[in-house]
């Protein structure tokens, strides 16, 4: 039988162990800083998947050699490597303007009386139908104010379904759709439901900050695969397999594209979700841009595979911004998981919110309306950027385009150009590492997009 100063000992020893656990951290970081020097004098770049591929291989082969739970070694494995890329990056750049911040700088100079051509966010002012808009007045006084249920109304999320049946022809039924409070938070749910502490998720760049974020928040690692504009920022199937690993839980996509504009075609995205299925990982196709396709859209939801899910928001498609509403589209047991954690955090959406929003889904007239201003606003911007002979892919959705200018900083020349012009964009490195480039949003109107587009010619010309 056991006794107290055996356990005394054992506890001791646990310490001991725990403290030499940190000093070989300690060690550790000594010797990535070493790495991180010799790559920065060789030109190697930070993140190299086959030297982590290897690094995984050998540790988990000692796991199980040593007895150890592989699922344990894989996870603190994932941290460590987060930390060691993270420490190679050198210097942060957390101190570099976002377009959050620029969009800020811009809202105090309106306040000051200067006049600001917004180009910098991802947010129509074109505004929610009135219709839309008395239905949520409405709702209100007869009464949809009160606790709902997680997933959001019944009737709502049975429109949802029948929408999406109608228009792409997919079977998706009402118990798999979740009513979100807007998109952003349908991202946050996506991934709280699919992603524990180590895991990571790989998003295709460039891309909205928000995947990176969220999986940083959750205690994961995001991978980031760099597409370029000489590839027309298509992926490459290839490159995207050489980066899922045993640790990959999720595949984020984004169609159109924030910033790029860029779209898929059927054919590239059933090789994505056969890569997400093959190697066991789930699927997130943020399609909220999806009534901006200036063509045929091309869903996830189409590949049927019970690795999908799909997001989608009512920010962009009929101008409700401010009404915070979103729907996502998941496997039963994640939409489960999503409706629970929403339930602990929220509640539910405000039900005279979802109302407004199950009136906006029987209007396709305004969605049509709104692709054709970002369709219009799309070719105003490439115009422009043809006469400074400037490098871009022409959108085939969305409501951005994402130049390379002949800038030494995209950030200070953003900077520059809210300060004297008055016209605010959103610097390249926003969105991964793309110091070059800009995302030009059309967000305003059509005239104020080619205000903003000619002063910024002009301040590139010094004129």
């Amino acid at each position: 039988m056991g006794s107290f100063e055996e356990l005394a000992r054992e506890r001791e020893r646990a310490k001991e162990l725990t403290v030499r656990l940190v000093e070989l951290l300690a060690t550790r970081e000594r010797v990535v800083a070493e790495i991180a020097r010799l790559k920065s004098e060789l030109g190697v770049p930070e993140f190299v998947p086959e030297v982590e591929r290897e690094l995984r291989a050998v540790a988990l082969k000692r796991a199980v050699e040593l007895g150890i739970d592989r699922d344990l070694v894989r996870r603190v494995l994932t941290l460590v490597l987060k930390s060691s890329v993270r420490a190679q990056e050198g210097p942060s750049n957390s101190n570099r303007l976002t377009h959050m911040d620029l969009m800020r700088l811009a809202k105090r100079m309106e306040r000051n009386g200067r006049e600001v051509v917004h180009m910098e966010v991802g947010e129509p002012t074109l505004g929610a139908p009135a219709a839309v808009a008395r239905e949520l007045s409405e709702a209100a006084l007869k009464g949809y104010a009160f606790y709902g249920e997680a997933a959001g109304l019944p009737e709502l999320r049975a429109a949802i379904a029948g929408d999406l049946m109608e228009r792409f022809g997919v079977d998706v039924r009402p118990e798999n759709v979740v009513v979100t409070q807007g998109g952003r938070f349908g991202v946050y749910l996506a991934m709280a439901s699919i992603l524990s502490t180590g895991d990571e998720a790989v998003v295709i760049d460039p891309s909205w900050p928000h995947y990176k974020q969220m999986a940083d928040y959750l205690g994961c690692r995001a991978v980031a695969l760099k597409t370029t504009l000489e590839d027309a920022w298509a992926p490459d199937p290839a490159e995207l397999e050489g980066l899922l690993t045993d640790s990959t839980r999720l595949l984020v996509i984004n169609y159109p594209n924030n910033p790029t504009g860029a779209v898929i075609n059927q054919k590239l995205m059933d090789e994505v979700v056969d890569l997400a299925e093959r190697s066991g990982a789930y699927l997130l196709s943020d399609e909220v841009y999806m009534d901006y396709s200036f063509d045929e859209h091309v869903t996830a939801l189409t590949t049927n595979s019970d690795r999908v899910l799909m997001l989608m928001s009512f920010s962009k498609s009929w101008g409700m911004t401010g009404y915070r509403i979103g729907y996502l589209v998941a496997p039963s047991e994640v939409a489960e998981r999503a409706t629970r954690i929403q339930g602990s955090l929220l509640t539910c959406v405000p039900e005279f919110v979802q109302v407004a929003a199950l009136k906006a889904l029987s209007d396709r007239e305004t969605p049509r309306k709104y692709r054709e201003h970002m369709k219009r606003g799309a070719e105003i911007i490439c115009s422009y950027l043809d006469r400074l002979k400037a490098r871009y892919v022409a959108p085939g959705g969305g409501m951005y385009v994402f130049p390379e200018l002949q800038l030494e900083d995209a950030t200070e020349f953003a900077l520059k150009l809210l300060e004297r012009r008055g016209v605010a964009i959103a610097p390249g490195s926003v969105f991964g590492d793309y110091q070059r480039n800009v995302r030009l949003s059309i967000s305003d109107s059509l005239d104020k997009v080619e205000k903003g587009m000619r002063a910024l010619v002009e301040e590139l010309r010094g004129a």
